[in-house]
């Protein structure tokens, strides 16, 4: 049996404040890979270029503090399926959506990751789902149909192919967060968690620049690169802040931080990109903050949850 928390669980002012500080490191993320995908730069390129950065600085900042990352067969394959789940599939469907998708569309799709999260972590007997968060994430779905719609804001017909590559992204994210609030292992805390799963997906993802066109040379630091390094450096801070989540407050709850994730993207695509701002916009951003607004945490945070 493995403990349910990291530690004693945090006042609800901290859990909520740093689901906006991770939500605007993300949302900040979505404008970026638009930048970054602009270039030359191949989307499996730059989810191997992220792993191997964030591998290597995680596991200095281990080192640093005295410790090791926990090692073993069940281990070893938990980092592959985190790795797998988080970054090697997901990732570069992100990114290479973001190529043929505004911003603002990719940063409306990833609301869609607590819809999942609760069905997935319902079926996992980790979380059930009550009338009144059942409601709010409703309203998270509403808000997607209202900008992908005809009249929504996809810029053609076409472009509705490239929708189910953020929403397979989607799956695999919840896929991930349920798999860390369900599968813990003793010794892992987010930090060590997060080095292991950056590992575990640049093993699954190196093997892939081999094929043709999918290398991405580190020179010279144009502004693609330099976007993917902030990116890097932003997932690095959110990862670890929703690891962290995860442990206090559980998976539903912590991917609520996709709803702060869609209005900051939403906001930095129209301050940074001009993206226009639209009816079916101002909608959906009505819809999203009413459904964050009904979605509440599985237990109190000053509670601590059970053992299992």
């Amino acid at each position: 049996m493995h403990q349910r928390t990291l530690g004693p669980a945090p006042a609800r002012p901290l859990l909520w404040a740093t689901m906006l500080g991770v939500g605007m490191a993300w949302g900040a993320t979505t404008p970026l890979s638009k930048i970054a995908m602009a270039g030359d730069i191949h989307p499996i390129g730059a989810t191997i270029w992220q792993c191997l950065i964030l591998s290597v600085v995680l596991s200095a900042v281990l080192v640093v503090q005295g410790r090791r990352l926990p090692l073993g067969r069940a281990y070893i394959g938990f980092y592959l399926l985190l790795g797998l789940l988080g970054t090697a599939l997901p990732h570069p469907m992100g990114y290479l959506a973001a190529r043929h998708l505004p911003s603002s569309v990719l940063s409306v799709i990833l609301a869609g990751i607590p819809m999942v999260t609760l069905v997935v972590a319902s079926l996992a007997g980790i979380d059930r789902p009550s009338p009144r968060r059942v409601l709010g994430l409703l309203c998270g779905f509403a808000a997607i149909v209202v900008l992908v719609a005809p009249a929504g804001s996809l810029p053609s017909g076409a472009a509705w192919l490239w929708v189910l590559l953020p929403i397979a992204s989607t799956l695999s994210y919840a896929l991930e967060n349920v798999c860390i609030d369900k599968l813990r292992l003793p010794q892992l805390d987010p930090l060590s968690t997060l080095c292991g799963l950056s590992w575990g997906a640049f093993v699954l993802s190196a093997p892939l620049a081999l094929l043709p066109g999918v290398a991405v040379a580190p020179w010279p630091l144009d502004t693609g690169r330099w976007a993917l390094l902030a990116i890097t450096l932003l997932h690095m801070g959110a990862y670890f802040g929703l690891i962290w989540m995860i442990g206090k407050a559980g998976a539903v709850f912590a991917t609520q931080v996709s709803y702060v994730v869609t209005l900051s993207g939403i906001t930095f695509a129209i301050v940074f990109l001009n993206e226009p701002a639209t009816p079916a916009l101002a909608l959906a951003i009505a819809l999203m903050v009413l459904g964050l607004s009904l979605v509440r945490p599985r237990t109190a945070p000053n509670e601590r949850p059970s053992t299992a």
